[in-house]
């Protein structure tokens, strides 16, 4: 490569640097320059615990999360001892007509006490707020299974981007390599101008596809950059097809099974109606009394007043106490309870409905993410053999070039074809092991070990794909 690029330079500074080598020395700088930023590469496992580390919207979740779980020790307090102190300190004054008025001050303390013993609604928002932990731990699961297929989606997206990086560089060499040769047969008679205008045009063309590939790359790494929270310049190339070589699922049935029972979204849901259903158990305290120990005890001044005199006699210190059972019963409240049943009841309802719908959805994402990979698989190996068929087609067009039984384009167009061939090839291996990522998130099995499996080093190690 350096050798390459120290002969084109050389052209330069001779002065006769003709289109081909322009596009050659640019195709090698880019290279050189993509190739630099290779020693840092990061690999799949890297960026996603970066990507945990440091995302800013998992961050949120993981905020949230704390903060569903203070909602069971803020029920339990209903249902524990509640103790309240009171101080007054009071400037009072009486007054008698004909006699001056007889001010006089009370200061005094009372302690209370409460413990409930049936309070039907305590209860059943006590049994809610551990649904809510509950629920608050799957809404922050849901949250990182995001999170990892965000940052994989990335990661392969930035692959794809490499890939074609590179094709791009090796078309343009290719099609300014057919530039060359035209450029020989125009000159010996053997080509017409038709055929170095297309020749000239394709160089071009691929030109500017190679500019347009480090754009995408540069693109996709920042897109990288704003999930890991640190600048991406390269990333580590994976063996996609000793990853997809291990599926071995020949139905999707297991699948959809299982996201219809563990997926996340169908277990908050299973939270949420169970949550309806206490609320509509908790309605029911409208017509249920209410049992508690309450009991008080005070200190202060009392004030004592002549009864034959009417006139304010002194204050002395005294103390007094109670503590009993109190119970409460509800008689009547407008209808109030009946119509929040019917509200609590609906919602229940509603509940059941979205549950149900959760599980479909479940179904269905599953059994999509692994058509997906299936067709994918399929797509691949289509992909493969049209590679084969390509390049054969390309060896031959170029032979019939040479001796005259093929034009200038028909080269062209088979270099072109076997460019998208190869590109097609590499996309479509990210998209079928993003696939499968994706059917691992519907059962609730997507995290770091999964990830870490399709890295090189890792990916013979185990079978992601096995079901």
């Amino acid at each position: 490569m350096l050798r390459s690029l120290r002969t084109e330079l050389r052209s330069t500074e001779s002065g006769r640097l003709c289109p081909f080598h322009s596009h050659a020395l640019a195709s090698g700088l880019l290279a050189l320059s993509f190739l630099t930023g290779a020693a840092h590469a990061a690999s799949l496992s890297q960026l996603a615990d970066d990507a945990l580390a440091h995302d800013a919207t998992l961050a949120s979740a993981e905020a949230s999360y704390r903060a569903g779980l203070a909602k069971e020790p803020e029920a339990r307090a209903a249902l524990l001892p509640h103790l309240g102190l009171t101080q007054s300190d009071f400037k009072n004054a009486i007054h008698v007509p004909g006699q001056p008025a007889a001010p006089y001050s009370t200061v005094g303390a009372t302690l209370s006490f409460n413990q409930s013993l049936f309070k039907w609604d305590d209860w059943q928002s006590y049994q809610e707020s551990r649904l809510s932990v509950i629920g608050a731990g799957l809404t922050f699961a849901s949250a990182k299974q995001d999170l990892l297929l965000r940052a994989a989606q990335a990661y392969f997206d930035a692959l794809a981007a490499k890939d074609t990086f590179l094709l791009a560089q090796e078309h343009l060499r290719s099609v300014d390599e057919q530039l060359g040769l035209t450029r020989r047969s125009f000159a010996l008679g053997a080509a017409t101008v038709v055929d170095l205008d297309e020749a000239q045009a394709a160089s071009d063309s691929a030109h500017a596809d190679l500019v347009k590939a480090q754009g995408e790359l540069a693109r996709r790494y920042t897109a990288l950059q704003k999930i890991v929270g640190h600048s991406v310049d390269a990333v580590e190339p994976l063996d996609a097809d000793a990853s997809l070589a291990t599926f071995t699922s020949s139905s999707s049935d297991p699948w959809e099974s299982d996201a219809q029972t563990s997926g996340l979204d169908v277990r908050q849901q299973q939270i949420a109606l169970e949550v309806a259903r206490r609320e509509v158990s908790k309605v029911d305290a409208g017509y249920m009394p209410s049992v508690s120990i309450v009991g008080n005890a005070s200190n202060g001044n009392a004030a004592f007043i002549n009864g034959q005199t009417n006139f304010y006699t002194g204050a002395h210190r005294a103390s007094s106490g109670e503590i009993g059972i109190q119970i409460s019963i509800p008689l009547f409240d407008g209808l109030s309870t009946s119509s929040k049943k019917r509200e609590a009841l609906a919602l229940r309802d509603k509940a059941e409905d979205d549950l149900e719908d959760a599980r479909r959805s479940a179904a269905l994402d599953a059994q999509q993410a692994f058509l997906g990979v299936r067709d994918g698989l399929a797509q691949i190996a289509a992909l493969r053999t049209a590679q084969r068929s390509a390049e054969t087609a390309l060896q031959s067009d170029r032979k019939g070039f040479r001796v005259g039984v093929r034009i200038n384009a028909d080269v062209l167009a088979a270099e072109d074809k076997l460019f998208s061939t190869r590109r097609d090839l590499a996309r479509a291996r990210y998209d079928t092991l993003m696939q499968f990522l994706r059917l691992k998130a519907s059962v609730a099995q997507l995290d770091e070990s999964t990830l870490a499996q399709l890295d090189p080093h890792d990916g013979q190690k185990a079978a992601p794909f096995q079901k």
